[in-house]
């Protein structure tokens, strides 16, 4: 029976899936122990790095297998939702240490990440591929307005801070605030995103 189960397994991932789970566990378990013992930092860094970005692939690669049985709207609700798993994690952590800086930083490279280098070469890929693409205008339009969204709320704290705004000395409330709109934003979209969209082009 045990023989089995472990064949049916097999049978549900690939070498490469195989070896992505395996370099995970192990540089995750090696990270952890380089923290344990205090390790040289840098060495730790790489390690976790290394560990870090194996998970990230690992959870893509999940969100994907999930998504393949689901439609297209509900794959992208859960890249959205998932896909940023490990930034959480690192942000969490960040914040319990006190590295402001970081994770601020590591906001900025996210969208900036998202908006511009990955669609970018989305279009890029897909134009030398497809040639002309067309695209339907709803959904654009509304990620394109979240995407505004967003931005505005991670500005508007900064800017009643540094204009010293009647607000200036309630940032972390203002902020909560905005972190709070933006979720309810986030979860009044998903029923639109698991609609998949218009499938018109025009």
């Amino acid at each position: 029976m045990a023989r089995f189960a472990l064949r049916n397994v097999n049978g549900l991932l690939s070498r490469n899936e195989w070896l992505t789970v395996g370099g995970a566990l192990v540089l995750s378990i090696v990270a952890g122990l380089l923290t344990a013992f205090h390790v040289n930092a840098v060495i730790t860094f790489v390690i976790s790095g290394g560990a870090l970005a194996i998970l990230a692939a690992l959870v893509g690669l999940a969100t994907n297998q999930v998504g393949s049985r689901l439609g297209p709207g509900a794959t992208g609700v859960l890249q959205s939702a998932l896909g940023n798993l490990p930034e959480l994690f690192v942000g969490f952590f960040a914040l319990r240490a006190g590295l402001i800086p970081v994770i601020q930083a590591a906001l900025v490279g996210s969208i900036l990440g998202n908006s511009l280098f990955v669609l970018g070469l989305a279009f890029f890929v897909g134009g030398l591929r497809h040639g002309t693409q067309r695209f339907a205008s709803e959904a654009p339009r509304m990620i394109a307005t979240l995407t505004l969204l967003a931005v505005s709320a991670l500005a508007l704290p900064t800017l009643v801070f540094y204009l010293h705004a009647p607000a200036a000395g309630h940032e972390d409330g203002f902020s909560i605030a905005c972190a709070v709109i933006l979720l309810i934003v986030f979860i009044a979209s998903i029923p639109v995103s698991l609609k998949g969209g218009p499938t018109s082009v025009p």
